[in-house]
């Protein structure tokens, strides 16, 4: 039962007084920046294929760092690594999936999980050969 906007009031045992727990009500639109939060952290403690991501990444920006790159490489850059990060939480999300209802899904449905790994290559296919044609780019005009 809600008191008020800033309170709750939470019933432990059917016999015993309620006891007021003032817990602050978040707007919608905080909540979602924790659900946001709390996905990220779980999705790279749930794979370790995140840190392989994060790495090069990493590896990226100091390369695209020394390159002394335009703002518009830098987006390209960031748009392409940010696709192959959100491309392996879906690709996670229907893992996830299927370890809860595999057993109980038809065998034709293995084939989401399939296209969901060929939705991360493709994704990291595009990111690498985007961020190679910058990087080549950038190198041509440095040295010639």
């Amino acid at each position: 039962m809600i008191k008020s906007q800033n309170t709750i009031v939470k019933k432990h045992r059917a016999g015993s007084a309620p006891r007021e727990v003032t817990t602050k009500l978040r707007s919608e639109w905080r909540q979602r920046l924790v659900d946001a939060e709390r996905g990220i952290t779980f999705g790279i403690r749930l794979d370790s294929t995140f840190f392989i991501h994060f790495f090069t990444g990493s590896a990226v920006i100091a390369g695209a760092m020394l390159l002394g790159l335009s703002a518009t490489h830098w987006a390209i850059i960031v748009l392409a690594m940010t696709t192959v990060l959100c491309a392996q939480m879906f690709n996670q999300v229907l893992k996830s999936i299927w370890k809860l209802l595999g057993n109980h899904l038809p065998a034709e449905s293995q084939n989401t999980f399939k296209a969901g790994t060929a939705a991360v290559c493709v994704s990291i296919i595009g990111s690498v050969i985007t961020i190679a044609i910058i990087f080549c780019s950038a190198l041509y005009r440095l040295l010639f």
